[in-house]
């Protein structure tokens, strides 16, 4: 007899126990970011929608590089169902380059997106050198450090008095260039720099779009700048206002004036020894 009372006291107990959360399982909850990568200081902006709100339940977001949790936040779902927020790609546990996950939890579900992430540019080293060539005249090294791709070809371009990069993008990221001004500068009458014209030509339009840029060092013999990209770049103009003299031309002129000296000295050769 105790054991069925303390059996319905248990059961009245629990029916009369108030709810304090709600999970709802299996909704569709998406996330995006506004790029695919971001340097060291970016803003990240994160925006998403849930399927169904949990009144009281915020996100819980999370940044992840391989196991290592490096940004944790909340976030408040607005009354349709979407969230947005900001988060700035820094601190002591951004540590290296990498792809970094972004985990959206709510109410039991989860949500991933990735991005890639690169530390702060320097001019201080470079990754790679790129040996431009320099039509019948040699060639030059063009340091550089690039993310979110490879570079494929620097080519001189004397209409544009510039050079063309050829890259091969795989995700949003930038290109840093040393550029020597023996060989490509931008100046005016004065002397003083002018700025450079970047144009950058992506698979998703048409036509060369003008690109912003930082120049982060300049001497007086070279000048170094760093170029945003976008997923889907191919093609990099840089155009100035003066770029190495056409040394095809002047290695001609210095040939013929070889020549010229040859047949004079060996006609005035001949003379002599015509008249010996």
């Amino acid at each position: 007899m105790k054991k069925i009372f303390f059996l319905l006291a248990l059961i009245a107990t629990l029916s009369f126990s108030p709810v304090f959360a709600q999970e709802v399982t299996g909704q569709q909850i998406t996330v995006t970011t506004d790029n695919t990568a971001y340097q060291q200081g970016d803003i990240i902006t994160i925006t998403g929608n849930v399927e169904k709100i949990l009144p009281g339940t915020p996100i819980v977001l999370q940044v992840f590089f391989e196991r290592t949790q490096v940004a944790v936040d909340q976030i408040t779902v607005s009354n349709n169902g979407k969230f947005s927020t900001t988060l700035v790609a820094d601190g002591k546990l951004w540590s290296s380059d990498g792809q970094a996950t972004l985990r959206i939890g709510y109410g039991g579900d989860v949500a991933e997106t990735s991005f890639d992430f690169f530390k702060q540019a320097t001019s201080e080293g470079f990754d790679f050198i790129f040996e431009v060539d320099i039509p019948d005249s040699g060639t030059f090294d063009m340091p550089y450090t690039m993310k979110g791709g490879t570079m494929e070809l620097v080519s001189l371009n004397k209409n544009n008095l510039g050079f063309d990069v050829e890259i091969n993008t795989t995700s949003d990221g930038y290109i840093q260039l040393q550029i020597f001004r023996d060989y490509v500068d931008s100046i005016r009458n004065d002397g003083t720099d002018e700025s450079y014209i970047v144009l950058v030509s992506n698979t998703a339009y048409e036509n060369p779009i003008q690109s912003e840029f930082r120049q982060i060092e300049s001497t007086s013999e070279f000048r170094t700048i760093e170029i945003p990209l976008k997923d889907g770049d191919y093609m990099i103009q840089i155009i100035g206002t003066f770029v190495i003299p056409e040394f095809g031309t002047i290695a001609q002129l210095v040939l013929i004036i070889a020549i010229i000296s040859i047949i004079t000295i060996t006609a005035k050769t001949r003379y002599r020894f015509n008249n010996f």
